[in-house]
């Protein structure tokens, strides 16, 4: 006959985890498992039946634009959940500045948005993404990061593209 070692754990010890343990114990997951990129960006492309590329592309004008309109600390979500943030950065569209980007720039927060419009406009112009996609290219990033458990980093991301 074979014995096993048993053990037994009283169940009102459960009623014990409190949220916040709950809620660091996720948060520690979260850390460590950064979301996958490729897999947002095809999800992505899926969703607005696009090219991987092409929304790559747009992605990367996207986190330029958001990473301009936040503060840094903010920012620093997003990089944190998308550990290649600034290699889309680096891939990001130039946009040509005129005269009125550049006066636009001078003239304070409202000047900021209008710019980065501006900036949208002409990459998403050089994409071939029509501006009927720019919002339903950032719901489906928010939406991913989102349903990833990433609802903080969606929420700055959606932040610094609020002007849209």
């Amino acid at each position: 006959m074979l014995s096993l070692p048993t053990s037994a754990i009283e169940l009102s010890d459960l009623s014990k985890i409190n949220t916040s343990s709950t809620e660091q114990l996720k948060k520690s997951v979260t850390e460590l498992n950064p979301i996958k990129t490729n897999a947002m960006i095809s999800y992505a492309a899926k969703q607005l039946n696009l090219s991987e590329s092409t929304v790559s592309a747009g992605f990367s004008s996207l986190l330029k634009v958001a990473k301009d309109n936040l503060t840094s600390e903010n920012f620093a979500m997003i990089s944190k959940v998308i550990p290649d943030t600034d290699d889309y950065l680096k891939q990001a569209p130039k946009a040509q500045k005129s005269s009125l980007s550049s006066l636009l720039s001078s003239s304070g927060d409202a000047g900021k948005k209008a710019e980065s419009l501006n900036y949208l406009n002409s990459a998403f112009e050089q994409l071939g993404i029509s501006s009927d996609q720019v919002l339903p290219m950032v719901n489906a990033f928010s939406g991913y990061l989102e349903q990833s458990g990433y609802g903080e980093a969606a929420g700055y991301l959606e932040k610094g593209l609020s002007f849209l």
